[in-house]
């Protein structure tokens, strides 16, 4: 028993090993130089656990980490923003075609800044959100029923609920460009420092 436990204990400083954030590799040098001191199998695994909870703390503290994390999450989050407004716009096709337009429309300007934002990163996610936000408020103003302009369309209400759609989810994009601009630059000045 004290050996499986030994070799449990090894298999988690390997872990942390993995975990741990690159400038960090000294740390995992000495956790497994603790483990392979400490004679008691059952004590080693519980420090070898107490060492994966502290790694995965240390590297998801890791700038570097979260903002990337992010990036990949708002790409990911715009392709799926992507691919449902295509296929609501599949689905409106034959019967409202100015519908299933809007939807295109929507499903291309997702797919268009995944792309530039994924080929340009933060800054371009950013500037496609800070440009997209002002077209959707003047769609909102546009489409309000106050307006009166779209009292008469049929879908005035869903283009009014998209707009407002469109406005809550580009500036939670450009929220997510911002912090992923200020982590790289927190990281930039880290390693210039």
């Amino acid at each position: 028993m004290n050996n499986h436990n030994r070799f449990l204990a090894l298999t988690l400083i390997g872990w942390c090993a993995v975990l741990l954030p690159p400038e960090r590799a000294s740390w995992a040098a000495a956790m497994k130089a603790e483990v392979a001191a400490i004679e008691d199998g059952k004590a080693a695994l519980s420090f070898a656990v107490g060492c994966i909870w502290g790694s995965l703390k240390e590297r998801t503290l890791t700038m570097t980490f979260a903002a990337r994390s992010m990036r990949f999450a708002t790409i990911c989050g715009m392709l799926a923003l992507s691919i449902l407004s295509a296929a609501i716009a599949g689905r409106l096709v034959d019967a409202h075609a100015s519908s299933a337009l809007v939807f295109g429309l929507t499903s291309a300007l997702f797919a268009a800044a995944a792309v530039w934002s994924y080929l340009r990163g933060a800054l371009a996610l950013v500037q496609t959100a800070s440009s997209m936000i002002p077209l959707y408020i003047v769609a909102y103003a546009f489409v309000s029923p106050d307006a009166g302009t779209a009292g008469a369309w049929i879908n005035a209400r869903l283009y009014h609920a998209l707009a407002i759609e469109g406005i809550v989810i580009w500036a939670a994009l450009l929220t997510c460009g911002i912090f992923m601009l200020r982590a790289e630059t927190l990281h930039h000045q880290a390693h210039v420092s």
